[in-house]
């Protein structure tokens, strides 16, 4: 079983680490290419110029695959995902994608130019203040207290802090939120399995997810109790055991025999 795991801003491969190990507990075959994204990690290489260059470059990544690939997302990784397997629609390169706390885009085109210019000024900050005091100041955002609370703040800012500011602020004015189209009119076409996640003390991705989830075919929400925006800090295992069960049911539809 091949699967591509992309993790979300300011992140890097290590992130689905527990993630991966929890799988191939029960599925020792898994196959999980987990690369860091461009310009994240300690290698940072060069950053597309547009969130188009950034789907192109996970698309290349599906190129002369033995198999059908899973795509796993989460948060930015979960939008690039989304949006690889839409343009990859038909291709037969795509088995299933699984989203955790990703936002199919924003719908109003006047929210979305606002938080292109938000992230534009983040992007700015970034690279004055540099990686560490951002940081400081990323993880201060309601929406991460819960992995906060859980793991402390100075463990996520050293986890964080072996990118380059100057790479991350080009991948945040290229692929912010702000930077991607609305995907929800086309989710009607996306026929392949959908699986979306979020974690109850999430509200605002709790509804993305349960909305996406609506408008794709062949769409599943499943909820992490007692978790918030930060599932792969929060709750690695737990995303594990619905994507095992998800990839299982998609091997063995309903009426097959495995």
């Amino acid at each position: 079983m091949k699967a591509l795991a992309l993790h979300g801003f300011l992140g890097d491969r290590s992130d689905w680490t527990d993630f991966v190990a929890a799988v191939r507990y029960v599925v020792p075959e898994l196959d999980c290419d987990a690369p860091d994204l461009p310009g994240h990690g300690n290698l940072p290489e060069s950053v597309p110029d547009d969130f188009g260059g950034w789907v192109d470059w996970v698309r290349e990544r599906l190129v002369g695959t033995p198999e059908p690939v899973h795509l796993v997302g989460y948060s930015m990784g979960g939008r690039l995902a989304l949006a690889a397997a839409l343009a990859e629609a038909g291709s037969g390169r795509v088995a299933s994608v699984t989203l955790l706390a990703a936002s199919p885009g924003i719908a109003d085109a006047d929210e979305r130019a606002v938080r292109a210019t938000a992230d534009d000024a983040r992007a700015g900050q970034l690279e004055h203040d540099g990686l560490t005091a951002f940081l400081q100041q990323w993880y201060q955002m309601p929406i991460f207290a819960p992995a906060v609370d859980l793991v402390g703040l100075d463990l996520l800012v050293t986890r964080r802090a072996r990118g380059q500011a100057r790479t991350l602020a080009e991948a945040l004015r290229a692929a912010g939120p702000g930077r991607m189209p609305d995907l929800r009119p086309h989710l009607a076409g996306l026929t392949i399995p959908v699986l979306t996640i979020a974690g109850d003390e999430d509200p605002k991705y709790m509804q993305l997810e349960q909305d996406i989830a609506a408008l794709t075919p062949r769409g599943q929400f499943a909820v992490v109790p007692g978790s918030g925006h930060s599932l792969l800090v929060e709750a690695p295992e737990q995303c594990a055991a619905f994507w095992r069960g998800f990839v299982a049911a998609t091997a063995h539809p309903e009426g097959e025999s495995p």
